[in-house]
C-alpha cells in the first residue's frame, strides 16, 4: 500500500536555481511545515495550495547586499516589505542609510 505524501504548499513547473544545490533546472518544490520537504522534477502528492511556477523562476531567497531600506532618512530610502515581496529577497543589508 503507498500512502500518498501530503503538502502545506507545492510550487510547480518553475525553473529552480539554487546554486548551493548545484541546481538550474525545471522542478517542482513542496513545503511542509515551513521547510522544503522535496525539490524534483514532476512531484507527486498533495497539497493544502498550490502554485503554478511554469515560465518563472523559483529561488532559495535572495540576500540584497546594497541597500537603503530606512524610509524616510534619505531620498534613496525605501520601505522594505513592498519591494521584498515582489523580488523574493529575504535579507537586505542598508549601507548608510543616517540623518
Amino acid at each position: 500500500m503507498t500512502v500518498e505524501q501530503r503538502y502545506d504548499l507545492l510550487v510547480t513547473g518553475g525553473t529552480v536555481i539554487d546554486p548551493g544545490a548545484g541546481r538550474h533546472e525545471r522542478a517542482d518544490v513542496a513545503i511542509t511545515g515551513g521547510k522544503v520537504a522535496a525539490v524534483g522534477p514532476d512531484l507527486s502528492g498533495s497539497a493544502e495550495r498550490t502554485i503554478d511556477a511554469g515560465g518563472l523562476l523559483v529561488t532559495p531567497g535572495l540576500i540584497d547586499l546594497h541597500a537603503h531600506v530606512y524610509p524616510g532618512c534619505t531620498d534613496l530610502s525605501v520601505d522594505p516589505d513592498p519591494l521584498a515581496a515582489r523580488s523574493g529577497t529575504t535579507t537586505m543589508v542598508d549601507c548608510g542609510s543616517r540623518r
